[in-house]
């Protein structure tokens, strides 16, 4: 019964997030071409972002089902072609994360434990990925950050940053406002065990970009293994020239800000033991 009602559930949350996407007329402008072969069309770096991925020496399968499924998330992704005014949707790129679509079980984030799913991992791509887009100025339309932060001082991305996915659930969705043609690039680099994420235009970026953290609270551990919780703030500055033959001299806005609240957790990812399956992250 407990199976039926969450297959349940879970179907009408897809239905709801289908539509709430319809509505806002995001589907008819996703970014569709993948054209990797036509790098030589964007010389210009934007922005560049690499994270390394977080060891787990206690499970060699684990990690190794983690990185199959970052590459094939990746191949998805590499080369795309975002025009101005396109978005970028992480869901619309990389199908669901099940046996049939090639991933294969990695950890994931359930209600602030560490557990094993299909996918297990994805969430490594997308952080990287906001990461590469707040740098390059894009609209960020959807981003959800994760309910823990189970790394602690080894985590893979600056506090506040970071940005979960779910199928049907959570997305990570952007719009390219800068009105100038930007290529989307990303590689998993097994041997380096690193993640980057890149975004490159037909021509410099017009701005500069800055993003501050500033951390608004902290809640302690629940006990000696846990994690303890937080509350961040991060925004985002861009800095246009006053006139365009002054670089020197740019005038500093805001254009985003978001409040990430971490809930105190009872372990850290590593020193979890946990290989239940997830049903949700």
């Amino acid at each position: 019964m407990k199976q039926i009602w969450q297959a349940c559930k879970t179907s009408l949350r897809h239905g709801l997030k289908s539509s709430a996407a319809w509505r806002q007329g995001y589907p008819w402008h996703y970014a569709r071409l993948r054209r990797p072969e036509m790098a030589q069309r964007y010389p210009y770096l934007w922005s560049q972002f690499t994270t390394p991925i977080p060891p787990r020496p206690d499970s060699p399968q684990m990690s190794a089902n983690r990185l199959w499924n970052l590459k094939l998330a990746a191949r998805k992704i590499h080369g795309l072609v975002i025009q101005p005014q396109q978005i970028f949707s992480f869901w619309h790129r990389v199908p669901r994360p099940t046996h049939f679509s090639g991933f294969r079980e990695g950890p994931v984030f359930v209600r602030g434990e560490v557990k094993l799913d299909f996918g297990g991992g994805l969430c490594l791509i997308s952080t990287n990925l906001f990461n590469a887009f707040l740098l390059a100025g894009f609209e960020i339309l959807e981003r959800h950050h994760h309910s823990i932060d189970p790394y602690g001082n080894k985590r893979f991305f600056p506090i506040g940053r970071d940005a979960t996915v779910a199928y049907g659930y959570k997305d990570l969705m952007v719009r390219n406002t800068s009105g100038i043609p930007l290529q989307l690039r990303l590689d998993v680099d097994s041997e380096l065990g690193e993640v980057t994420s890149s975004v490159w235009g037909i021509t410099p970026c017009p701005f500069a970009v800055n993003v501050t953290a500033e951390m608004l609270e902290q809640t302690p551990a629940p006990n000696a293994d846990g994690m303890p919780g937080y509350r961040v703030k991060v925004t985002r500055y861009i800095g246009r020239p006053i006139q365009a033959h002054l670089e020197a001299s740019r005038i500093w806005q805001p254009d985003y800000e978001a409040i990430a609240v971490y809930q105190p957790s009872q372990s850290s990812y590593y020193n979890t033991g946990s290989t239940s399956t997830a049903t949700g992250i």
